[in-house]
């Protein structure tokens, strides 16, 4: 019987598999990544460019960036190693569909996201994802999104 070994990603681990830099790399950490799984986690700060302008009165992090932190977070389902690299990070696309998206309360700074993916369907470059975000709240966000990643 095969035991699972999830792996862990620090920030230069996660620059090292994402061609994402500030201010749109949404993950700051993975803290459990596997076969057709992954856990990922962002601290929403005040800092956060976006929340200048959305709203200035009542700063609510955009869903659609709580979807990329999903997104980004997915990238690393399947993960073998924390020496895992992208062999050119900087052509990697990936590209995203949410379906289903819900969200039931809102990102407010002081928020700290758990992001959990679990792999549906793949077939070939293209995945299915289950995806869940929560807080120290409780849920926030779910839905699925479809996923291809090109190099």
């Amino acid at each position: 019987m095969d035991q699972v070994v999830y792996q862990q990603y620090d920030i230069e681990a996660i620059t090292r598999r994402l061609p994402h830099r500030y201010p749109f790399l949404m993950v700051d950490r993975i803290l459990k990544a596997g076969p057709g799984y992954a856990l990922g986690m962002k601290n929403v700060t005040i800092n956060e460019p976006y929340f200048g302008g959305h709203f200035p009165e009542y700063p609510v992090m955009p869903g659609v960036l709580v979807t990329e932190f999903l997104l980004q977070t997915s990238a690393f389902m399947g993960a073998t190693s924390s020496e895992d690299v992208v062999p050119d990070p900087a052509s990697t696309r990936f590209f995203c569909v949410g379906f289903n998206m819900k969200f039931s309360k809102p990102v407010v700074p002081g928020d700290q996201l758990r992001g959990e993916v679990k792999l549906v369907r793949k077939l070939k470059d293209m995945s299915r994802v289950k995806a869940v975000v929560t807080t120290d709240e409780g849920q926030i966000a779910s839905g699925e999104l479809s996923i291809a990643i090109v190099n």
